[in-house]
């Protein structure tokens, strides 16, 4: 949603600093795990619910955000409502640039082809790209970082 919502300039600045900060959440949850901390029996509790707080909040305030600008113009195609979205997300001012950009990406995804997923498998184009992923996807599943 942040990297969706921020602007062109700030995108990709928005969705690595969320990568970095799904790595520091792994963090603080192996250091907090540790048995001088809460890793012991009569802590764990608390270390388990510990992660109910920040879903907590989430879902208290994500009801009051702005759906996203490009998600209303690309596909319900709501311009005002697109244009309400941008100004009350980034303020009072010009957008039309924002909202240009967006009318090129949906007349660009207009044009694209979506592949299925076994259109995508025959693919050659696409053959390393794809075995790079499950070959990541398999040593994330597989290393116990989500157990963690």
């Amino acid at each position: 949603y942040v990297g969706e919502i921020s602007p062109r300039k700030l995108r990709g600045f928005a969705n690595s600093t969320s990568s970095f900060f799904w790595s520091l959440g792994k963090a603080v949850g192996q250091i907090s795990g540790q048995r001088e901390l809460l890793g012991s029996q009569s802590l764990w509790p608390m270390l388990m619910a510990s992660c109910g707080l920040p879903a907590l909040i989430q879902l208290v305030t994500l009801p009051f955000f702005p759906e996203s600008p490009p998600y209303l113009l690309m596909h319900k195609g709501d311009q005002e409502g697109c244009k309400k979205a941008i100004r009350q997300l980034w303020g009072e001012g010009h957008h039309q640039a924002e909202i240009d950009d967006i009318m090129k990406e949906k007349a660009t995804m207009k044009n694209t082809k979506i592949l299925s997923v076994l259109e995508l498998m025959k693919e050659q184009a696409f053959r390393w790209q794809l075995y790079m992923i499950v070959i990541l996807t398999a040593t994330v599943q597989l290393c116990g970082i989500n157990a963690v």
